[in-house]
């Protein structure tokens, strides 16, 4: 049974649709990112769920509990709905010490005191952070602060969590360890979370289930793999991953392939969505996908490298041809000149400009 529903949920601000019909499900224990660009409407979906704006449409359940229902008008107050929520900020009181941080939901919902200092100390504990209890927020770190936000999301047990860009605030090294961290956190305690990003790393790091929105509807969902390895539209493709993109014509197109054709070459590769024969299209393929080649073949161009990026285990090589440029990785120094690189056709996605 899913603990999170969501059914073609739609809002919109004035004249103007932020979102335009969405609907997710997370089953219970699941953690789903919600991933896009700035102004998809992943932030405002997520505060819809949390009670924070107010749909016009559209239905919101948890475990069979309805929590928004546009037909029926039904929308319960945010402390009604019984959720866990970390902001990006993390919005701690600093005049509170971390225990009363954690405190504070508890004693909003009239829990009595003995209660509240056992639930305090086993949220603190379970991210261990229990010798903190004392602390002010300014005597915490980045990261420290961040778990005293996740611990007052977690002090009443939510069945659902709500996570808001929670590592945004982190350094880079310090949100690679709490990615890990958060993520066996959530699935040690048997929790569901949805969870807003606009990182990929991170969502395809933590989730069991990205949903991609674009321009307020659902581009693509799937597991991080399937986003990953077998994007459903130009737009999916260039999205995730790191990519070189190659203009020319579909040629070619039949039973889920299709070839790029631009000058006199022609690569063959998968069709990407709806394309026809002969339309304005691009060729997408991940940097970590090109290849270097031997020698000419099926599928190579022969392209001149104009600069070598060191990255520490691996280089950043960057080639071109007349207009078109294509980088792609090597483990160690190449010598200047022309080289040969090799798009495979399982690895190159072929979908009509948008």
């Amino acid at each position: 049974m899913a603990d999170l529903v969501i059914e073609n949920v739609k809002l919109r601000y004035g004249s103007i649709d932020i979102l335009k019909g969405v609907s997710l499900s997370v089953e219970r224990g699941q953690i789903v990112a919600l991933l896009g660009p700035s102004g998809s409407g992943k932030t405002t979906l997520l505060r819809c769920v949390a009670g924070l704006e107010e749909p016009h449409d559209g239905r919101i359940a948890i475990a069979g509990k309805t929590l928004f229902d546009g037909s029926k008008g039904v929308a319960l107050a945010p402390e009604e709905r019984g959720l866990g929520l970390v902001f990006q900020s993390y919005a701690l009181w600093p005049h509170k010490t971390v225990f009363a941080n954690v405190a504070y939901p508890l004693k909003l919902r009239g829990v009595s005191g003995g209660d509240i200092r056992a639930r305090v100390a086993r949220a603190l504990d379970s991210i261990g952070i229990g010798h903190l209890a004392e602390r002010f927020p300014h005597q915490l770190s980045g990261g420290q602060q961040q778990r005293v936000a996740l611990a007052r999301a977690l002090v009443y047990e939510p069945p659902v969590i709500l996570l808001d860009e929670p590592l945004s605030n982190l350094d880079a090294k310090l949100r690679e360890e709490a990615r890990v961290w958060l993520r066996q956190l959530i699935s040690d305690l048997g929790l569901s979370a949805l969870c807003v990003t606009h990182d990929q790393v991170e969502a395809m790091a933590m989730a069991d289930r990205i949903l991609l929105l674009n321009g307020g509807l659902v581009e693509q969902q799937g597991t991080p793999e399937e986003m990953y390895q077998r994007p459903a539209s130009l737009f999916a493709a260039e999205f995730m991953g790191a990519n070189n993109r190659l203009p020319g014509k579909a040629a070619g197109v039949r039973e889920g392939r299709a070839s790029l054709v631009f000058g006199d070459q022609r690569l063959d590769g998968v069709a990407c969505g709806p394309l026809a024969e002969g339309e304005e299209a691009y060729g997408v393929v991940r940097l970590e996908r090109v290849r270097m080649a031997d020698g000419p073949g099926p599928n190579r161009l022969r392209m001149a490298l104009t600069s070598e990026m060191y990255l520490g285990e691996r280089y950043e090589l960057v080639f071109k041809r007349d207009d078109l440029l294509v980088r792609t990785f090597a483990t160690a120094k190449l010598p200047g000149g022309e080289h040969w690189l090799e798009f495979p056709p399982d690895a190159l996605w072929v979908a009509a400009r948008s």
